[in-house]
């Protein structure tokens, strides 16, 4: 089967949430493909990816579209993007007529669209993937043009057409989610196996809602456990400068036990999932899916619905469901209730295991590879 070539395009990859599915599948696909002997090609093709440099160390070829967006908002940018996207929708067309892929693979977002219209008209098929339970405006008008579309919460159905439905899960780090954490891994974040691990973080880019409560309740926090901060690139020295200075007012002696980080690579993300014992979050598709995968109890904070719609709430209000989570709106994410909440869970073995339970019958650890065998049918 040597002879035999699939080729497969990867679009859609601006977001970290949408970036790290589409890094996951393409591992998959190269996994498989090795071993069945089958020689193949991926690429990306679209907007500038959230990671350029981890998509060429996957051994993907890059090809770069002009960035356009579909704002919901009056900005001039907008017309500017108007006459940026027929640019975006001829290099897209020249890139997909260039090597004419088996299978075009868009994880959305407005990146994609070009390459989804290019694709469409050259009659390639055209498969889709929606993180979150309430679809974005891209996977929407995308989903006219698909052959099939692949779902993370099977309440997203609701948006397409049923025949092209399949509910495979959100991708994620499949085979390193199998691995037993160890305590070499406390180790190297500097954490006592001894003491209760609280993990902290707001997606990719971190959040500023979340930065500030955590330094708020800091000092309650390190009473109850360790604390591991991601507060993102961009906030990491007025977070850390400013908790440091909370700690001291409050004569806080447990300092040692604040361990703040701008970034955390995925890879040792996941560890940091699976030795915690209580992780806060936004409520984006990825972080639940890989939360859920470690069976982990976790308080989710969904991004404000004025800022970015009701998808986190949405999806934060489905996994809730399984009893695997509190969930508290902004506007309810008071310092006393947090941590209310977090002395109830940790004082409550029967609530840890419940919360356990529910998280493991949320997940689908395999949606990655499932979603890699299904792009592979397209030969």
């Amino acid at each position: 089967m040597a002879d035999e070539e699939i080729r497969i395009c990867l679009t859609g990859g601006a977001t970290g949430g949408h970036f790290f599915p589409l890094v996951f599948i393409s591992r998959e696909i190269k996994r498989i493909t090795r071993e069945q002997d089958i020689n193949f090609k991926i690429f990306y093709l679209g907007s500038k990816p959230f990671n350029e440099e981890l998509l060429k160390k996957e051994g993907l070829d890059i090809f770069l579209l002009p960035e356009v967006k579909l704002r919901k908002y009056f900005s001039f940018q907008n017309f500017i993007d108007f006459f940026k996207f027929p640019l975006n929708l001829f290099l897209a067309f020249y890139y997909l007529f260039k090597f004419l892929p088996n299978v075009i693979f868009s994880k959305g977002g407005p990146g994609s669209l070009g390459v989804i219209l290019a694709g469409w008209f050259l009659r390639i098929p055209i498969v889709i993937h929606e993180s979150d339970s309430i679809p974005g405006i891209t996977n929407k008008i995308s989903s006219f043009f698909a052959k099939e579309i692949f779902l993370a919460f099977q309440e997203a159905a609701v948006y397409f057409q049923a025949k092209k439905v399949k509910t495979l899960g959100q991708p994620i780090n499949y085979h390193l989610i199998k691995k037993v954490a160890t305590l070499e891994d406390y180790k190297r974040f500097n954490l006592n196996p001894q003491q209760k691990v609280i993990l902290i973080f707001g997606g990719s880019q971190g959040s500023q809602f979340l930065n500030e409560l955590t330094v708020q309740i800091l000092a309650d926090l390190l009473n109850m456990a360790q604390v591991v901060h991601i507060t993102g690139e961009k906030h990491y020295r007025e977070v850390y400068s400013y908790a440091k200075g909370m700690l001291k007012i409050k004569k806080q002696k447990k300092i040692s036990d604040y361990h703040p980080y701008p970034f955390i690579a995925n890879e040792d993300f996941i560890y940091l999932l699976k030795i915690s014992d209580l992780i806060i979050s936004r409520a984006g598709s990825s972080s639940i899916f890989e939360i859920a995968a470690v069976g982990k109890p976790s308080i989710l904070i969904p991004l404000d619905k004025k800022i970015a719609g009701e998808h986190q709430l949405k999806n934060a209000m489905i996994y809730a469901g399984y009893d695997a989570c509190f969930v508290l709106e902004e506007h309810n994410a008071k310092p006393h209730l947090i941590l209310k909440i977090i002395d109830e869970i940790f004082q409550n073995p029967h609530l840890i295991n419940k919360m356990q339970e529910g998280a493991k019958k949320f997940a689908k650890i395999d949606a990655a590879q499932n979603i890699a065998k299904e792009l592979l049918k397209y030969k």
